[in-house]
């Protein structure tokens, strides 16, 4: 296991105010188990189709990168895989071909590319790539990384959501602003043109009366489509805060989520060290059995 434990990372993640700073916490637990190994996130733009934007861990610092790979590129099998969200998808001997084709490590020391589709709102929102060494005995280090991977699945989708709760309450204000700044030009065009006939109606008489009555009507036409304005304004708004109270809500499922997975990452540690001790067997079952029990007890369903 890394030095730092799944209970660390999860804090970490937990903290992370973006994206950025979240794959670069990542990183540093992909290097400590294998320096040959990197990760990458691209970002998936669905109007399009496409891997539109790639974010690299470099140092102390994450940079995007513009990227233009339609999904389609990807193998069916792959491409299934990264769908649904759940998975790493194995390029296997394709692994060289895709790694240039992304721009990710295609160094020969990391020959091997897996792919993790992240998913917010039940669609694709984001691929994350992990390039990792050959190995021939023993476990890979992308099941080494399972865990860490799931936890930052949970921090990205939280982050995202939070980012589109943030644009949602920005375009509304500004919309709301645009329309109300438009009506209130419209109106003051009106009651300018509707003084000028008056005025004009007192100095030469009762000529111009249909002329007043006109822009009376228009004047009172434009209050009314004001008024309707403002109810769709009001909708709008409306229909906002229920979309808010949904992230929100979700956002707090997310977070039970990743303190369930924290709790059971911690019982996997203390099985570990628990089966690593020197002891009687038997003595060392009895203390396994007891910990998954008390734990099973506590520790709510993902």
């Amino acid at each position: 296991m890394a030095p730092r434990t799944l209970a660390g990372l999860s804090t970490v993640l937990v903290t992370a105010r973006t994206v950025p700073l979240a794959l670069h916490a990542l990183s540093q637990d992909v290097s400590e188990l294998d320096r040959n190994a990197s990760v990458a996130l691209f970002l998936y733009d669905g109007r399009r189709e496409v891997l539109g934007g790639r974010i690299f861990p470099t140092g102390d610092d994450t940079r995007p990168m513009a990227a233009e790979v339609a999904l389609d590129h990807l193998p069916a099998a792959v491409r299934r895989t990264v769908l649904a969200g759940r998975d790493l998808a194995d390029l296997g001997s394709e692994s060289g071909d895709y790694q240039k084709l992304l721009g990710t490590n295609s160094s020969p020391d990391a020959p091997v590319l897996l792919l993790r589709g992240l998913l917010v709102d039940a669609e694709l929102a984001a691929v994350l790539a992990l390039s990792e060494p050959k190995t021939r005995f023993g476990q890979r280090l992308s099941e080494k990384l399972a865990p860490a991977i799931d936890l930052f699945s949970l921090a990205f989708a939280r982050l995202a959501e939070h980012d589109a709760r943030i644009e949602a309450v920005a375009r509304l204000e500004e919309l709301t602003r645009a329309l109300n700044e438009e009506h209130s030009r419209a109106l003051l065009e009106l009651q300018r043109n509707l003084e000028e006939a008056r005025a004009a109606l007192s100095g030469r008489g009762d000529g111009d009366s249909p002329r007043v009555a006109q822009l009376q009507r228009a004047a009172e036409l434009a209050a009314v489509e004001s008024r309707a304005m403002t109810q769709r304004v009001s909708a709008v708004e409306e229909q906002v805060r229920v979309a808010v109270t949904k992230l929100e809500k979700a956002h707090l499922q997310l977070h039970a989520q990743g303190e369930a997975l924290q709790q059971q990452s911690n019982l996997i540690y203390r099985v570990e060290q628990m089966l690593r001790g020197a002891g009687d067997p038997a003595k060392v079952i009895e203390e396994v059995l007891e910990a998954v029990t008390s734990r099973a007890e506590h520790v709510p369903a993902l």
